[in-house]
């Protein structure tokens, strides 16, 4: 027993084995007296009892704390005194460490992150430039099982092997009832967003979508695919039309449902009919025009 503790004993003329119930109603007295205090010195020798008594309840509270972690700790056996420092350290730094181990946690995730879009940069580096963007829009989707696009960019290089990369993605349009021509809105939304985003230079339509989007400003004119006769203008797999608010019609789409290219493509779809048109404004993309008169001939060929 410390020195403190003994004096706090003596202050009070009590034994060290006095019990928690005497010292809890010598407690109470001292309480009670405190009312009838008047003078400086009695107030004085009133506040030493009241610390005294403290001290001694304190101290007895912290061997019954300590007693009862020595009985829960004694499984541990000789490991005891380590778990003892283990658990006060994570009572003081409980929160730091969690805080630390999150941090850690993002640091490596991160870490990771940034590394492998390092890597994935390093790696388009190494690929030729794309020659195409192209987005399918419509009731479309991919046989991928994890939706990929990398046997879709296959499939087109493969049928028009003058370009060696294309960059395909695919944007889900339902129509919003069996046998009905009407798309659903929430999907539009998602569609228009992403040809916003994604500005793609060659679409990809069903039929439903061609009537929604197909003669809006941005199509451009496939009649150069015409210029050397070898598919007629009367070809009815062709989509004569105003575009936005140009008065002259233009050749807009064309039906490739029945061709070779779609035939080959890893794709599902439910549509009575699949068209292909050119995004660009006014300046003509010569690459992409020849690839969509690829397509085409192939079709009036067979």
């Amino acid at each position: 027993m410390n020195e403190k503790l003994t004096q706090a004993y003596e202050r009070l003329g009590l034994p060290e084995t006095v019990t928690r119930e005497e010292l809890n109603k010598r407690f109470d007295l001292l309480l009670r007296r405190r009312r009838s205090l008047n003078t400086e010195a009695e107030i004085a020798a009133y506040e030493a009892d009241f610390q005294a008594i403290k001290f001694i309840l304190d101290s007895r509270d912290q061997q019954e704390i300590q007693e009862a972690e020595d009985q829960r700790l004694a499984k541990y056996g000789s490991l005891a005194g380590g778990a003892r420092k283990w658990e006060r350290f994570m009572r003081l730094y409980k929160t730091h460490v969690i805080i630390s181990i999150i941090a850690v946690i993002v640091l490596v995730f991160a870490g990771n992150a940034l590394y492998n879009n390092w890597q994935h940069k390093k790696y388009l580096a190494t690929l030729p430039p794309v020659d195409a963007k192209i987005m399918f829009i419509g009731n479309f989707g991919v046989k991928d099982e994890d939706g990929k696009m990398d046997a879709l960019n296959q499939a087109i290089i493969e049928q028009y092997p003058e370009w060696k990369r294309v960059d395909s993605s695919m944007v889900y349009l339902p129509k919003t009832g069996e046998g009905s021509d009407t798309l659903d809105m929430n999907y539009m939304q998602k569609a228009v967003v992403e040809l916003a985003a994604n500005t793609p230079d060659i679409l990809i339509l069903d039929e439903a979508t061609l009537e929604w989007i197909g003669k809006q400003d941005g199509f451009q004119n496939l009649e150069p695919i015409l210029a050397d006769g070898k598919i007629s203008k009367d070809d009815p797999r062709l989509k004569w039309g105003k575009v936005g608010e140009s008065t002259e019609e233009q050749l807009y789409a064309v039906d490739i449902t029945d061709s070779k290219f779609v035939s080959s493509l890893p794709i599902n779809h439910n549509t009575k009919s699949i068209e292909i048109g050119v995004l660009g404004g006014d300046e003509p993309k010569e690459k992409i025009i020849q690839f969509v008169k690829h397509i085409t001939e192939e079709g009036a060929a067979k």
